[in-house]
């Protein structure tokens, strides 16, 4: 079984690193257009910070990342967007995410393969002495969304969060 794994996981990889080497010519959108689907609700107790963003290229290949904080305490909930369509190996990587489903299970937290609005990820918690929780998706096969929460182990807040985001748009931004 192992080894069919594998196998597959060879496929995959070499699938999306084809794909991805297409991708080299198409530049990352800009960090205020991504922040447009940053979430707009408030998490009550939590302040919420200003987004912040970045773009950047260097040759040919190019990035943007959009993110927005919220505190509470010593909990912190960090949302990012980025597009990693300019990063040949880093599409190569998302080839992968949705191509697998899994759940596994420890004394000290769990991991497994989720659908956000009909895009695969994944969702982790850490249950142990340093409590995290984290989902990431993709979105249109070029948009990375990361929801990450330290000092807390449990992903309910997180996919709010999620909920809330216009998921669907920013997949359209794929044909820009």
């Amino acid at each position: 079984m192992r080894k069919m794994v594998g196998v597959v996981m060879a496929v995959l990889l070499c699938w999306g690193l084809a794909a991805s080497l297409g991708a080299q010519q198409q530049k990352a959108v800009n960090f205020k257009q991504l922040q447009e689907f940053l979430p707009k609700i408030d998490l009550p107790g939590y302040t919420k910070g200003k987004p912040t963003g970045q773009s950047s290229s260097a040759m040919g290949m190019s990035s943007s990342e959009a993110s927005l904080r919220y505190v509470k305490d010593e909990e912190t909930v960090e949302v990012n967007i980025s597009d990693m369509t300019g990063v040949p190996m880093a599409l190569a990587g998302l080839a992968l995410m949705g191509a697998t489903e899994f759940e596994n299970q420890t004394e000290n937290g769990y991991e497994k393969s989720v659908k956000i609005q009909g895009f695969p990820g994944t969702e982790k918690a850490e249950t142990g002495e340093s409590k995290s929780a984290e989902i990431q998706i993709i979105v249109g096969n070029r948009f990375i969304v990361k929801v990450s929460g330290s000092g807390m182990s449990d992903a309910t807040l997180l996919r709010k969060l999620l909920d809330s985001m216009d998921l669907a748009g920013l997949a359209k931004l794929t044909s820009q």
